[in-house]
């Protein structure tokens, strides 16, 4: 009796399997990830600092007729969230400050829900908004989770919107 056949059809089903799951995790990965060109000035900024995991969500629903593009920084420790804040120009005094509400409230069960939120020039989270509404956008501040979320707003209207329902705890950003 002659086991090569059988070893091979092994092997070539073995190396088919291989493949086509390989090839499955290509598509989802590819199917999810926008073109560097189509992400927002934020993210392309702020993708290569260190300690810090930058993500870009198409479309975030905000309510069911509004969905805004989303940046998402999300530091890996303490330093790399203060590392963030310097670089948008936070002063120490601030950065301090955030630090010490981690502190407080990072025990606590609602601590994640504690954010600072105001605007910013479209593209500059650490510049606060200027006099046209149109050319800013909504940025918050995550101190227990050290994460800052840029919303890429376009209208006085979205940066209301997004205002009140960041000062009732309605966006979540744990579902994305």
């Amino acid at each position: 009796m002659n086991r090569h056949p059988f070893i091979r059809w092994i092997l070539l089903t073995l190396l088919l399997c291989l493949l086509s799951s390989a090839l499955t995790v290509a598509v989802i990965y590819w199917r999810h990830t926008v073109p560097l060109s189509e992400t927002s000035e934020v993210y392309r900024q702020y993708r290569h600092q260190p300690g810090v995991r930058a993500a870009f969500i198409r479309q975030m629903p905000i309510n069911d007729t509004l969905r805004l593009d989303m940046t998402l920084l999300e530091a890996e420790d303490s330093a790399a969230f203060a590392d963030l804040l310097r670089a948008m120009g936070k002063s120490e005094e601030k950065i301090d400050e955030m630090m010490l509400m981690r502190r407080i409230y990072g025990k606590r069960e609602n601590g994640h829900e504690i954010r600072f939120t105001g605007d910013c020039v479209r593209g500059a989270p650490g510049v606060p908004g200027g006099p046209d509404p149109n050319n800013n956008e909504i940025v918050s501040y995550f101190p227990v989770r050290m994460c800052v979320a840029v919303i890429h707003t376009h209208t006085e209207q979205e940066i209301e919107l997004v205002f009140h329902k960041s000062l009732f705890n309605e966006i979540n950003i744990d579902k994305h």
